[in-house]
C-alpha cells in the first residue's frame, strides 16, 4: 500500500490538535516522573513485573494446549521463568531497581565505548558527534556507577522523565508544524 505525501499532510493536519495535546501530556508526565523519580523507578520496575507475570500466564496457556511432551515442557519452563522473575521483581522493586540501574551503568559504559572505537576505526562523515555521543554514554555510565546503589532508586524514573519530555516536545513541534499544512 503506497500512501502519497498529501494523503499523510491531510491526517497531520487534521489530528494536529491531538498531537499537541499528546506533547503536552508527555511533558507534564515526564516532568512528574522527573520531580517524583523514585516513584517512576519502583512503578517501572512494578510494571516490567507485572508484563512478565502476564507472559508467563500466557505461556502457562500455551503450554497446556500443546500436543507433544517436548512442545509442553518449553512453555512449561518459560512459563516458571516468567513467573518467577515477574514474582521475584513485584515482591523485591527495589533490589531490582538497584540491579537494573546496575545493568544500565554497564550498558552505557560499554556502548560508549564501543561508538567511540567504531567512530576512531572508520573514517565516517561527522564522526566528532559519534564520539562525543559516546564520550557522554560513557561518562554518564561512570556517574550512575559512582553514585551506586543509591542511583538505582531514581535514575530509572528520571530517564524515563527525561524521554517523556523530549518526546513530548517532538510531538508539539509536529503538532505546530501540522497546524499549518494543507
Amino acid at each position: 500500500m503506497n500512501i502519497d505525501n498529501q494523503t499523510v499532510a491531510a491526517q497531520l493536519h487534521r489530528n494536529w490538535r491531538w498531537y499537541l495535546l499528546l506533547g503536552i501530556g508527555l511533558i507534564a508526565l515526564g516532568t512528574i516522573a522527573m520531580l517524583f523519580s523514585y516513584t517512576a523507578t519502583i512503578f517501572s520496575v512494578i510494571t516490567l513485573a507485572g508484563l512478565l507475570i502476564g507472559i508467563g500466564i500466557f505461556e502457562l496457556v500455551q503450554a497446556f494446549k500443546m500436543r507433544f511432551w517436548d512442545k509442553f515442557l518449553l512453555h512449561l519452563i518459560l512459563a516458571a521463568l516468567y513467573l518467577l522473575a515477574g514474582g521475584y521483581m513485584f515482591m523485591n522493586p527495589e533490589l531490582n531497581a538497584i540491579t537494573l540501574t546496575l545493568l544500565l551503568a554497564f550498558f552505557f559504559a560499554v556502548s560508549g565505548i564501543i561508538k567511540i572505537i567504531f567512530a576512531l576505526a572508520y573514517n565516517l562523515p561527522h564522526r566528532g558527534w559519534i564520539i562525543l555521543s559516546g564520550a557522554l554514554s560513557l561518562l554518564l555510565g561512570f556517574l550512575i556507577w559512582q553514585q551506586w546503589p543509591v542511583s538505582g532508586l531514581w535514575t530509572i524514573g528520571l530517564f524515563l522523565g527525561i524521554d517523556a519530555i523530549f518526546v513530548g516536545w517532538s510531538w508539539i513541534i509536529i503538532a505546530l508544524r501540522a497546524k499549518n499544512l494543507k
